[in-house]
């Protein structure tokens, strides 16, 4: 079910110690479209800036427990839903308002994405 929704062959990437990210396997080289709020949320999760993008459509689920995917615990279902309704206001804001340059608008949606995390 997961392969169906993500569009293609999927890999299972640990950013929280209770939560999954299910990404395309081959998003890049299909040139999907980046995904900003999955990649902003896995940075907030993970702490770190990753140094690559994440492309097309991202399932979150909970963790895998003995083979099968358990549903993300509500904190953790929020956060994800608080990342990606930032990015898209983000988004909306950088059409009337564009960042500086690339590495400016990352700053910003990494800096909003850890506020949500951490306050959720």
């Amino acid at each position: 079910m997961i392969r169906s929704l993500i569009g293609g062959t999927t890999d299972r990437a640990v950013y929280h110690r209770q939560a999954l990210l299910h990404v395309h396997g081959n998003g890049a080289g299909r040139r999907l479209p980046v995904n900003p709020a999955a990649w902003a949320l896995a940075c907030a999760w993970r702490g770190l800036n990753l140094p690559y993008l994440l492309y097309g459509p991202v399932l979150v689920t909970g963790p895998d427990t003995g083979g099968a995917v358990e549903t993300l615990n509500d904190r953790l279902l929020a956060q994800a839903e608080e990342v990606t309704r930032i990015v898209q206001e983000l988004r909306g804001q950088w059409s009337t308002r564009p960042p500086m340059s690339e590495p400016a608008a990352r700053e910003e949606l990494l800096a909003n994405a850890r506020q949500a995390t951490h306050c959720t």
